[in-house]
């Protein structure tokens, strides 16, 4: 491409014919606007290859901004898929503790309960088993009361006929003095030798001791109770001793 100054110097041989050859003031005058327009246009073209430059060096700027964009993008979205995966590894890994927690604590409430359940049922076969020997202990109780009240009502029946021997104990003392009483056809004291009076001899019931107060002893002893023990059913209570102090 010409540069406006080779244009302008630009030069034609002249023609050795006399008709022949160029005007030269036409190709002057040619010349000197082509040199104008082509001076415009060449101006016209540096500029715009200046702007071109810059444009391609924002360009440049513009894709390497775009690169780095582009990067940090790709980063962002490896990050956020890193944690969408942690997320989720630690949402799965929640799941299985909680379930596993759950399961232990599900385990743990099932074998207290049946422990619980077993102790329960242990403490009603106990409660059972004190429920039938405070039963049996009560009959047994109930049934000590009726005999012994049995007894106490024939000792009572009976204290008539301890008293019976007393009467009889009187008739040998009239047998006595009635011994000692002098015979009709007996010898005068006067004419008979003195004879030492033996006394009469004392009827073993008068002489022993009265066997009551020794079988009231001993029924007394035999007998738990005083003769004036009085027993009312009502005020039965299971655990006490009626012997003296209570069961424990």
């Amino acid at each position: 491409m010409y540069t406006p100054q080779e244009v302008s110097e630009k030069t034609f041989p002249k023609s050795t014919g006399l008709t022949s050859g160029y005007n030269m003031t036409a190709v002057d005058e040619f010349l000197d606007g082509l040199t104008e327009d082509y001076t415009a246009l060449y101006k016209d073209n540096t500029t715009l290859k200046a702007k071109l430059k810059m444009l391609a060096e924002k360009v440049e700027e513009y894709r390497a901004t775009e690169d780095a964009m582009r990067s940090t993008l790709l980063a962002a979205q490896k990050m956020a898929a890193q944690m969408v995966a942690d997320a989720q590894a630690e949402k799965e890994k929640t799941i299985a503790d909680a379930q596993a927690q759950a399961e232990q604590i599900l385990a743990d409430a099932r074998g207290e309960a049946d422990v619980q359940a077993r102790q329960l049922q242990q403490e009603i076969r106990d409660s059972w088993e004190k429920l039938a020997t405070a039963q049996s202990e009560t009959e047994d109780f109930i049934q000590r009361s009726r005999d012994l009240c049995a007894q106490q009502l024939a000792f009572l029946d009976s204290l008539p006929e301890r008293n019976a021997p007393e009467q009889e104990d009187q008739e040998p003392e009239n047998e006595a003095v009635t011994l000692t009483a002098p015979e009709e056809n007996a010898v005068p004291v006067a004419d008979a030798e003195p004879v030492p009076q033996e006394e009469a001899p004392q009827p073993e019931s008068a002489a022993e001791p009265e066997p009551q107060p020794e079988f009231q002893e001993k029924k007394e002893e035999e007998s738990p109770f005083p003769l004036d023990f009085k027993l009312n059913l009502e005020d039965l209570q299971f655990g006490r001793n009626y012997n003296g102090g209570d069961r424990r």
